[in-house]
C-alpha cells in the first residue's frame, strides 16, 4: 500500500489577549483506508489541534456554515431567506451566553478549544484558496454557541410542546437505536455495545469520524463538525451512545399582560417591565448589506415566544446560562470505568436523551439524562402554568441520582431504541410510580417497532451473541409485526377473490414476501404502496370484518395502478427505488424508515420523485458496534464518506462500498490493525502561542 508522508512546520499567532505559550509539539496524522484521520500526539491539546485540522481538511465548509447558524449571522452572507433563523438564535442567546461566560469554563477546557481553533486556522492559512469567502473569523465562543445549537432542538423542543398541548407522537421511525448485551450472552466473552443515532443526512449532522490519542485521550467516535471533543463513541475502557427521550427539562409560563401597557407583566400583584433588547441583524441583498432592526422581549423567566391578548408565553430553559457541555463530553471520554463516567454526567450539561453505557469490567448502565428543575407540585408541567405567581417558580436541578437510571439489568441486556424506561429490558424495574411524572416522562409500557424487533431477536436468540450477530442486529432490515397484516390480507382475498380476482400476483408477492426491507426484495416494494395507500389507517382487526377485507383490498388495487403507471411493473426491487444520492452517484440502500414503516435499520427518505425514486434524508447515520473487551475493537459506517470534497476518493467511498451493502469496516481503533490498513501520514509540528486566560 502506498504511503504519502508529509511534514510541516506551524506557527500560529493569536493577537487579542495576554498570551501564553503551548510548549513546541508534534503530532502524526494517520489517515485509514477509508481516509478517517487518527491522530497522534504526547498530549490532549495536540491531538485536539490536530482535531481541528482535519475536521478543516475534510470539513471546512460545514464547520464555517456551522458556526454562522449558531451565532444567528447566516442572512449577512446568505440572504434574507435566514432573516427568521437569525433572529431566533438571537432570541435563544448562543453568541452572547457564550461571549459573557466563556472564562468560567475549565482551563483544560479553554485550552483545547483554542488548541482546537489554532488548528483550524493552520489550515486555512496553508489552503487560502478552499476558505469560504464569507467565512467567520473563529472565536472560542463560537465553538460553544455552536455546542449549545447541537442540542437546543431538543429543550426547545419540549418547552413548545407544553405551549401547543401536543401529545407524544407516533414513532416516524427517525429516531435511534442503542443496545447493550452482558460479557454473559456474548460469544466474544466481552460486553457489547450499539451507537446507532439516527439524524438528517446533511450539513453539521453528518458526523465527522475521527481517532484521537494523546496523554490521557484515547478515543474513537463521532462529532459534529465544528466541535473538537468526541460526542458518541468509546476508549480503552468504554462506549457510550444517546438515543432521543428523557425527562421533562423545559417549560413555559403564561404571563399576565398589562392592558394598560403591553410592556409590563404581573408578578406577585405587582406589574414588573418586560425588558427589551435590541438586536441588529446584516442581511445580504443585491444592493449591498442591509441591517435589520429587531427586538427581543425578556420576562425573568425567559424570552416570550407568543403574544395572545393581554397574554404572553414565555419559555424557561434550565439550558439558558449553561456552557459546560464540553467540559462533560470531555469527561465522559476521560473516564475509565464506571464511577467516573458517572460523575462526568452529573454535571447534567446533555440535552434530554437515553444515555447507555458499557464498560470492559463487563458492566452496563443506562441513566435518562438531562437538566431538570426542581417543580412545586400542584401544576401540570406538560403545558403553560401561570407566570404571574411566585409559587410556580423553579426550586433548583434535580442531582443526577434523582433521575431514572439503572445498573447491570438481571435479563443480561438492555435497549432503548425512543421507547419508555418501562421497556427497555424484560421486567424493568424502571416504572413511573418511582419517579416524579416530569422526570419519568413518558408511559410505562409504550415501545415502538424498532423497540419490539430487538427485544423479538433477543428471545428467539439461539445460542451467544457473535460478532457477526451483532452486526446482523445493528443493521437488520426485518419489519416487526407484518405477518398480521399478510394474515389479513390472504383472508380478504379468500373472502372476496372473485371481485379481485385481477390482484393474484400482487396478493402472492406480498404474503410469500420474507418481511425484510432488503435491496433485492420485490415485496418490500409492493408493501410499501400498499400501506402508504392508507390500508395501516383503520386499525388491524383480527380477523378483518367485511368493511376492512374491502379497503384491504382496494388499497392494494390503488397500489397496482400506481406501480404499473410509475414503473410499467408490480415487480420491483426494492434496491431501484430506495436509494442513498451524493454529487452525481447513486446506490441502493436496504431498510426503511418513513410513513410509519420502520426497521431497526431506519432510513428516512424524500417524497418520491417522478421516476417513483426515494432519496436518503436522514436515518442511520453511523451505527457502530463496540466488543469492549481487552483490547477493545469496534466497527462502523457513515451513509457517504469521510470527505464533503467531491474531488476526494472518501466522498462516496462508504456509501457505496459498505452502506449499500450492509456491512461496516473496522475502525481500526487499535494502532496495529491500523498500520496494516494506511492510506497516508502527515506530520505536524506543532508551535503556536494560545490566547487562553
Amino acid at each position: 500500500m502506498l504511503t504519502v508522508k508529509f511534514m510541516i512546520f506551524t506557527t500560529l499567532f493569536l493577537f487579542a489577549l495576554p498570551l501564553i505559550t503551548f510548549a513546541v509539539g508534534k503530532i502524526v496524522i494517520y489517515r485509514d483506508s477509508y481516509g478517517v484521520p487518527h491522530i497522534y500526539g504526547d498530549n490532549e491539546f495536540d491531538v485536539l489541534y490536530g482535531q481541528g485540522y482535519t475536521q478543516a481538511q475534510d470539513r471546512l465548509g460545514t464547520m464555517m456554515k456551522g458556526y454562522r447558524k449558531a451565532v444567528g449571522r447566516m442572512s449577512e452572507a446568505f440572504g434574507d431567506e435566514w432573516l427568521e433563523h437569525d433572529y431566533y438564535q438571537r432570541i435563544l442567546g448562543h453568541e452572547k451566553i457564550s461571549r459573557q461566560r466563556y472564562d468560567t469554563i475549565s482551563p483544560e477546557v479553554r485550552k483545547g478549544i483554542e488548541a482546537f481553533i489554532a488548528g483550524i486556522n493552520a489550515y486555512m492559512k496553508e489552503h487560502p484558496e478552499r476558505v469560504p469567502e464569507w467565512a467567520l473569523e473563529i472565536e472560542p465562543c463560537h465553538i460553544i454557541a455552536l455546542s449549545r445549537f447541537i442540542i437546543w432542538n431538543w429543550p426547545v423542543g419540549q418547552a413548545l410542546d407544553d405551549l401547543e398541548h401536543r401529545e407524544k407522537e407516533p414513532d416516524s421511525g427517525k429516531g435511534s437505536n442503542e443496545w447493550v448485551i452482558a460479557k454473559r450472552l456474548s460469544a466474544e466473552d466481552c460486553v457489547i455495545s450499539l451507537i446507532d443515532p439516527h439524524v438528517p443526512s446533511s450539513d453539521e449532522w453528518l458526523f465527522f469520524e475521527s481517532h484521537l490519542h494523546g496523554g490521557d485521550l484515547n478515543a474513537f467516535g463521532f462529532i459534529n463538525p465544528g466541535v473538537p471533543y468526541i460526542g458518541l463513541g468509546h476508549n480503552d475502557y468504554l462506549s457510550w451512545a444517546m438515543t432521543t427521550g428523557g425527562p421533562d427539562t423545559s417549560d413555559i409560563y403564561e404571563e399576565e399582560i398589562d392592558p394598560e401597557n403591553p410592556l409590563k407583566y404581573k408578578y406577585d400583584n405587582e406589574w414588573r417591565d418586560i425588558e427589551i433588547e435590541k438586536v441588529e441583524i446584516q442581511v445580504k441583498t443585491v444592493e449591498g448589506i442591509k441591517t435589520i432592526n429587531r427586538e427581543i422581549y425578556h420576562t425573568h423567566h425567559g424570552p416570550i415566544v407568543l403574544r395572545e391578548g393581554n397574554k404572553a408565553y414565555s419559555m424557561k430553559l434550565p439550558y439558558r446560562y449553561e456552557v459546560q457541555l464540553s467540559e462533560q463530553i470531555r469527561n465522559m471520554a476521560l473516564s475509565k470505568n464506571l464511577g467516573e463516567f458517572i460523575q462526568a454526567v452529573s454535571m447534567c450539561q446533555l440535552m434530554p436523551q437515553n444515555l447507555m453505557y458499557g464498560d470492559v469490567y463487563g458492566n452496563m448502565y443506562y441513566v435518562r439524562t438531562g437538566r431538570v428543575p426542581i417543580r412545586p407540585e400542584g401544576y401540570k408541567w406538560n403545558q403553560p402554568v401561570p407566570g404571574n405567581t411566585s409559587k410556580t417558580e423553579w426550586l433548583g436541578i434535580h442531582d443526577h441520582q434523582d433521575l431514572v437510571q439503572i445498573i447491570n439489568p438481571p435479563a443480561g441486556f438492555m435497549q432503548n431504541c425512543n421507547i419508555s424506561p418501562g421497556t427497555m429490558t424484560p421486567k424493568s424495574p424502571m416504572t413511573p410510580d418511582r419517579y416524579p411524572d416530569y422526570i419519568y416522562d413518558d408511559e410505562a409500557e409504550r415501545t415502538n417497532p424498532r423497540g419490539s424487533r430487538f427485544m423479538q431477536i433477543m428471545k428467539e436468540l439461539d445460542g451467544k451473541v457473535t460478532k457477526e450477530k451483532a452486526i446482523d442486529i445493528a443493521l437488520d432490515t426485518k419489519l416487526h409485526g407484518v405477518e398480521a397484516w399478510q394474515n389479513a390480507l390472504k383472508i380478504s382475498y379468500d373472502s372476496l377473490s372473485q371481485e379481485y380476482s385481477d390482484l393474484e400476483k400482487a396478493l402472492n408477492l406480498i404474503i410469500n414476501w420474507d418481511c425484510r426491507a432488503d435491496v433485492d426484495s420485490i415485496g418490500m416494494t409492493i408493501f410499501s404502496y400498499w400501506m402508504y395507500n392508507s390500508a395501516n389507517q383503520l386499525g388491524l382487526k383480527n380477523p378483518p370484518d367485511n368493511e376492512q377485507q374491502n379497503h384491504l383490498l382496494k388499497s392494494l388495487r390503488q397500489a397496482v395502478e400506481q406501480m404499473q403507471n410509475l414503473y410499467g411493473t408490480i415487480e420491483v426491487k426494492w434496491g431501484e427505488v430506495h436509494r442513498a444520492k451524493r454529487g452525481d452517484k447513486s446506490w441502493e440502500v436496504a431498510g426503511i424508515g418513513h410513513n410509519g414503516l420502520v426497521t431497526l435499520r431506519a432510513i428516512g427518505t424524500s417524497d418520491p420523485d417522478d421516476k417513483g425514486v426515494r432519496y436518503v434524508q436522514s436515518g442511520q447515520s453511523c451505527p457502530t458496534v463496540i466488543f469492549l473487551k481487552r483490547p477493545v475493537f469496534s466497527y462502523s459506517a457513515v451513509p457517504y464518506g469521510q470527505s464533503e470534497d467531491p474531488k476526494s476518493p472518501h466522498y462516496t467511498d462508504q456509501g457505496e462500498n459498505l452502506f449499500a451493502k450492509r456491512k461496516l469496516k473496522p475502525t481500526f481503533y487499535q494502532k496495529e490493525e491500523l498500520m496494516r490498513n494506511l492510506e497516508s501520514i502527515m506530520e505536524i509540528e506543532i508551535d503556536f502561542i494560545n490566547n487562553n486566560h
